[in-house]
């Protein structure tokens, strides 16, 4: 995501408009794309698009996420930048505050509360949230929940923290995160900020940042101030931090698991290109073990830092430029055919200065088929799919549903 109410967050990108020009592409850079080539967003003929239409349920101010519990749960929790959840049925009615973290953050540049993920173990639940504290660090807290969807008050009211990565910039903190298929917890972090990738973290396998990392959180700390275990599986133990599990993103503002495990990242770019990438499951884990997403070797399809290692790359299978107003992508939901009929396993995004929301399909290496959703919804800060709906939310507070027909 970007900065300053966030709508400078999402146009000035860091130093989206000073940042390093895009190199020329190098000859034989096809060796380096692994998963083939994208196809740039284009629209489908209108006569085969189904109907889609939006329906505005709710007003959170900050809302940047929606996210499902069970479900079977009634309702579904909206995240706010602001630091707060508020919990409502599906509709939108009977809203309630369950969390307020606004004591322990702020909303300058790209900060604040910016994920939220449920996971059962047993029979009791359990809530993680990543934000940025007062320093600008990322913080991943763990919180009780009850069975009712309400949170249970930490002692003191300080909460359990699992773990803290140091910010160096104020931009690019990722803030994503979710709970895997395999009931880990998968935290999506930005390079760092600035601009370019200027300490070249992205690849770094001794650095956290610019990457997915994958922890098992554990209800106490292990005295470092962690309070997590390594799960088996994580491939780059022994060789770099044992948390990471995929490499080379700049800012992966949300990312996704569908269905079948397989791991959709809509990573916000730098200065002309966004992207979506698209890793399968395999070996008995979730998909993006071990992958390599490019940055900053690449932005989308296109060289980038040259000083970058740009071998065994995984490239997006959906990349989009800067013109038509659109400036940042914020994904990122799959479609079933409950919530979409007719688009099972399409992938949704909208872009926040456009205000369009798309769709498309893809064979896993390249976009097959893309449509538009909806037009000028507002300054659009995600996109999730639920069991039921696939909401989207907006700077300005809309919580909305889309439907189709």
């Amino acid at each position: 995501m970007r900065s300053a109410s966030l709508r400078s967050l999402r146009t000035t990108r860091g130093s989206r408009r000073a940042g390093p020009a895009v190199a020329a592409l190098a000859v034989g850079c096809a060796a380096v794309i692994t998963a083939g080539v994208a196809v740039r967003d284009t629209t489908a003929d209108a006569a085969s698009n189904p109907a889609y239409s939006t329906k505005k349920v709710a007003t959170v101010p900050g809302a940047v996420r929606v996210v499902e519990r069970s479900p079977l749960d009634p309702f579904v929790y909206v995240v706010s930048r602001n630091g707060t959840v508020t919990r409502m049925q599906r509709d939108g009615s009977g809203r309630r505050k369950v969390l307020d973290v606004s004591t322990l953050t702020t909303t300058d540049s790209e900060r604040g509360l910016l994920g939220l993920a449920f996971r059962q173990k047993s029979s009791a639940w359990e809530a993680f949230v990543n934000y940025t504290d007062l320093r600008g660090d990322t913080v991943v807290a763990r919180w009780r929940v009850r069975a009712d969807g309400t949170f249970v008050r930490q002692p003191g009211g300080v909460p359990s923290v699992v773990m803290t990565i140091d910010q160096p910039y104020a931009n690019h903190n990722g803030g994503d995160v979710n709970v895997g298929p395999d009931n880990m917890l998968y935290v999506g972090m930005g390079d760092g900020g600035s601009g370019g990738d200027p300490q070249r973290r992205a690849m770094d396998l001794t650095s956290l940042l610019g990457k997915i990392l994958r922890i098992d959180p554990t209800a106490v700390t292990d005295g470092r101030g962690h309070a997590y275990r390594i799960p088996a599986g994580n491939p780059f133990v022994g060789k770099g931090r044992a948390e990471i599990w995929a490499i080379g993103l700049r800012n992966p503002w949300r990312f996704t698991f569908d269905a079948a495990g397989n791991l959709w990242v809509a990573d916000v770019g730098q200065n002309q290109y966004e992207e979506v990438s698209f890793a399968r499951a395999g070996g008995g884990y979730p998909g993006g073990r071990r992958a390599n997403f490019g940055w900053s070797a690449f932005e989308g399809l296109h060289p980038y830092n040259s000083d970058v290692p740009a071998t065994g790359v995984l490239m997006p299978v959906l990349e989009y430029d800067h013109s038509d107003s659109r400036c940042s992508i914020s994904g990122a939901a799959v479609a079933t055919s409950r919530t979409l009929p007719g688009r099972a396993g399409w992938f949704l995004y909208g872009d926040f200065c456009s205000g369009r929301i798309v769709a498309f399909s893809t064979d896993g290496t390249k976009t097959t088929r893309s449509e538009v959703v909806a037009e000028n919804v507002g300054n659009i800060t995600s996109v999730n799919q639920t069991s039921r709906a696939v909401y989207y939310t907006t700077l300005d507070g809309t919580v909305g549903t889309i439907s189709a027909e």
